[in-house]
This record gives structure tokens, sequence and C-alpha cells, in this order.
């Protein structure tokens, strides 16, 4: 609304208007609730891989990218298995369970029970906007 204009706040707002002074508020808030929207929705999106990388790196406490590329690859390989599992069962009544389903499934509760520890440690920490 503003556009590209710079503004002086050095002596608290007084050399402008209260509208414009409410106007680059606005502004500003606008910006910072896009920012934060944004970044929780890579958050979420990504939230399996963030919990795979912090149990290696737990396990581990330094990685290289060489290690962290084939976590990641490993991690996106079983969300896959995983979402084919789900789709599978669906279109045939009876599907035989193999040795590759059930580490599929153990890795899922192992990440499903990591993300639970994470969300209860995070609930202490307050976002911005709320």
């Amino acid at each position: 609304q503003l556009g590209f204009v710079s503004y002086n706040y050095e002596d608290d707002g007084k050399s402008m208007s209260t509208e414009t002074r409410l106007l680059i508020e606005q502004e500003v808030k606008s910006l910072l609730e896009n920012a934060y929207n944004n970044a929780k929705t890579i958050l979420t999106k990504h939230s399996k891989e963030h919990h795979v990388l912090a149990q290696a790196l737990l396990e581990h406490e330094t990685l290289t990218g060489a290690q962290i590329k084939k976590i990641l690859a490993q991690a996106n390989s079983t969300q896959q298995q995983q979402e084919h599992a789900v789709e599978a069962p669906r279109k045939t009544p009876a599907a035989p369970s193999s040795p590759a389903a059930s580490a599929a499934a153990a890795a899922a509760a192992t990440a499903a029970a990591a993300a639970k520890q994470a969300a209860a440690k995070a609930k202490g920490v307050a976002g911005i906007g709320s």
C-alpha cells in the first residue's frame, strides 16, 4: 500500500501522520504474519524429515552433508512406501505382510513417538502472533 518509501522512526514517528504510522504498522504486521504462516507451512509439510534428522543428530551429534542426504532420502522412501501401503489395502482386501512392510511400520511408529516427544517439548514455546 505504501510503496518503496523511507519513513523516519527515529523521532518516534512524530514526523508523519497517525494514518501513515497505522498503515506502516498494518503493513509490517501483514508481512510478519505471511512470513510466519509460510514458515509454519514449510515446517509442517516437512515435519517427518525434521524428526528423522533430529533423531540422527541425537545419535551421532554431527552429520556430513552426504549423511544428511542419505538419511532424508531414506525417510522419503519410507514415507512413500507407507503411502503406497495405505492405498494398497483399498484396492485389494488382504495384502500379505512382508518384512519390508513390518520395518516400515516400525519406522512409522518410531517417527510418531519422536514427533509426540518433540510436540510435547515445543508446547512450552509460544509462536509469533499467538
